[in-house]
């Protein structure tokens, strides 16, 4: 059964690539459905370009330095919402405010007030901040009480607390939306550098693919944010087996 499972996802790609190659034949017209074929080639041609290297690497750094910044601003401000509720009211406007923003409109502004590398990132960081925010305020706000009670009637010492039961229980809440999360960052700095043209990103690779009709090259960049944003995925289940493992090892002593 194990072994079906892993298959499956094999499987539904091969649908996929099945599916393009029957419409791309039926269309018959490169410059707007290329074949897989083709996308393959330009996708192998690409890998021996020193600019693309340095493109991807600049993407994938954006996309970390947003969603690190974007990570700790989130966690310690929940924090503070949770010890008051003052502050919570007083912080989640902004928070409604970001949520409700545009996704373009954040783009063109910067585009106009913020100039050089850092750009993408203040991007995503405004759009993904809320959600990491709210995720974070209702993981503590859930165990808050929880835990204290647990502290209490079973007397754990506060740091037994946070490594045996805080971060696992935060963790948990927190799983599936810092997952969607850091995809969603990828998405948004290529999505950011590509309607900025910024030089040297695979965001800017594909804007200048755009400006050459060259559809090869544009679902060839694609495919390689899709394996970026699947690649983070896979790096968030990784350290999830990694808490997970901590946390066992830590409630047998």
């Amino acid at each position: 059964m194990k072994i079906k499972d892993k298959l499956l996802p094999f499987i539904t790609v091969a649908i996929v690539l099945i599916v393009w190659f029957i419409a791309a034949e039926i269309y018959n017209v490169e410059i707007i459905l290329p074949r897989p074929k083709t996308v393959a080639r330009e996708f192998a041609a690409a890998l021996f370009e020193g600019e693309f290297w340095r493109s991807v690497g600049n993407t994938m750094l954006r996309t970390v330095v947003a969603f690190a910044i974007a990570f700790i601003a989130a966690l310690l401000l929940s924090l503070a919402a949770t010890a008051s509720k003052g502050f919570y009211r007083l912080f989640y406007p902004v928070v409604v405010f970001l949520r409700a923003l545009p996704t373009i409109s954040v783009i063109f502004v910067c585009y106009i007030a913020v100039k050089g590398w850092f750009r993408a990132v203040i991007i995503a960081f405004l759009i993904i901040f809320p959600t990491l925010f709210s995720s974070f305020y209702t993981a503590f706000d859930s165990t808050n009480g929880e835990l204290a009670e647990v502290g209490r009637v079973f007397g754990v010492k506060p740091i037994n607390r946070l490594v045996k039961f805080v971060i696992p229980s935060v963790w948990t809440y927190m799983y599936s939306d810092i997952i969607n999360t850091l995809s969603l960052s990828v998405k948004l700095i290529v999505a950011a550098e590509a309607v900025t043209s910024t030089r040297m990103s695979l965001g800017g690779l594909m804007a200048d693919s755009k400006m050459n009709i060259d559809m090869g090259r544009i679902f060839a960049y694609t495919v390689v944010a899709v394996v970026l944003s699947y690649a983070s995925e896979l790096l968030v289940r990784g350290i999830s087996r990694i808490v997970k493992e901590v946390s066992r090892k830590c409630r047998l002593h």
